[in-house]
């Protein structure tokens, strides 16, 4: 009887954690959909400035949230975004005509990122 206390509050730890970071994870990922639409709206307005600001915030804010998401979600995913968003900065700075295209690959990985980790009944059964 023991084992079976033991095995569900070990099956209730990873549930929770489950939970807590599905949540989280799509929170996240809809303040970066937010932001790389910001970024363009603010380079399409003639703000290059503020893209170039807008853009750094994003690279800070994932850099942070790669810490912890790390642990929950498969590195190669990360490494993608990782590396478009590091070029986001340099576009905006550049004047560089393929921001658009950039941001909007960004957007639809970080949408697929959200989509994935969401657990539905077809991927847990």
């Amino acid at each position: 009887m023991t084992r079976v206390k033991i095995s569900l509050v070990i099956l209730s730890v990873m549930l929770g954690t489950s939970v807590f970071f599905g949540i989280l994870i799509n929170g996240k990922c809809r303040d970066f959909i937010g932001r790389t639409e910001t970024i363009w709206e603010l380079y399409d307005s003639g703000n290059h400035e503020g893209a170039c600001e807008e853009a750094r915030e994003f690279e800070e804010k994932w850099e942070d949230f790669r810490k912890y998401s790390s642990v929950m979600i498969n590195n190669e995913k990360l490494t993608e975004i990782d590396r478009i968003s590091a070029r986001v900065i340099y576009l905006a700075e550049g004047d560089s005509e393929e921001l658009h295209s950039e941001l909007m690959e960004l957007r639809h990985m970080v949408e697929a990122l959200k989509k994935s980790e969401m657990p539905v009944l077809e991927s847990i059964f």
